[in-house]
């Protein structure tokens, strides 16, 4: 297996190690649309009238470790089987959504009007959804073949189980493109190079302080050296060979 370390390959690693804190704070968003997709699929389920615990395991089949609570795969089931249409969450009280208030609009377009050369995909960050995702992998795969053209067949990807990477469109697209991925082991913050090794060096000028847009973090990110880079890959395969000596554990 390769490990991508070159110099001309540092920007391409520092934009994916950006996506990754993007997901980390939208976390919640991912889990709610990968929830409501699911919803969807227990109510066409119960429209071909399946039960709970065969719509359950073909939520599994499809999903794998992203499936909904078994418990709340029963609810909706049975919610919908009494006759409810509407997939969304009950309103309840709190802060009322306002991203899409005048104001905010009008701090977007001003954003743009800024910064012509401002792309859909910096603004995008704010919902960071498995198109977008593709759509780095994309940039990156083209990336390594002009690059790193001496490991441009053989490389491996290595992203966790976040319910963006496993998406059936993102396993899709890499089966074509022919991008083979190392697995990652449910529950394995010790394995992700951004958890154990870039989070923590930003953390440390980054704690504390509240930003109110994303150019503190791209400035701490720009940085990060090759040799940072270097020391991150190094520990992420003494993890691994730790993972593999333990057999897993």
């Amino acid at each position: 297996m390769s490990i991508l370390v070159s110099t001309g390959l540092v920007d391409s690693v520092v934009r994916y190690c950006c996506l990754y804190m993007v997901m980390f704070y939208n976390l919640v968003t991912f889990a709610m649309l990968e929830n409501i997709e699911q919803r969807y699929a227990i109510k066409f389920c119960v429209k071909l009238n399946k039960s709970a615990t065969e719509t359950f395991v073909s939520l599994t089949e499809t999903y794998g470790d992203a499936t909904l609570s078994r418990t709340v795969a029963f609810k909706w089931h049975k919610a919908f089987k009494e006759g409810r249409e509407n997939v969304e969450d009950d309103p309840h009280s709190g802060r009322p959504i306002s991203s899409t208030k005048d104001p905010n609009v009008e701090m977007v377009r001003a954003a743009i009007a800024k910064d012509r050369r401002m792309s859909v995909r910096m603004i995008a960050v704010q919902t960071v959804n498995h198109a977008f995702y593709k759509d780095v992998l994309e940039r990156l795969r083209k990336r390594v073949q002009r690059v790193r053209t001496d490991i441009a067949d053989d490389w491996v990807l290595h992203h966790d189980n976040a319910p963006v990477h496993t998406a059936l469109s993102i396993r899709e697209f890499l089966a074509t493109k022919n991008i083979p991925v190392l697995p990652h082991p449910l529950y394995s913050p010790d394995l992700a190079p951004c958890d154990f090794c870039l989070f923590s060096k930003l953390k440390l000028n980054l704690k504390g302080h509240h930003f109110g847009t994303m150019e503190n973090i791209t400035d701490e990110l720009h940085t990060l050296t090759e040799n940072d880079f270097r020391y991150c890959y190094d520990q992420w395969k003494k993890s691994w060979k730790h993972f593999v000596t333990s057999q897993g554990s």
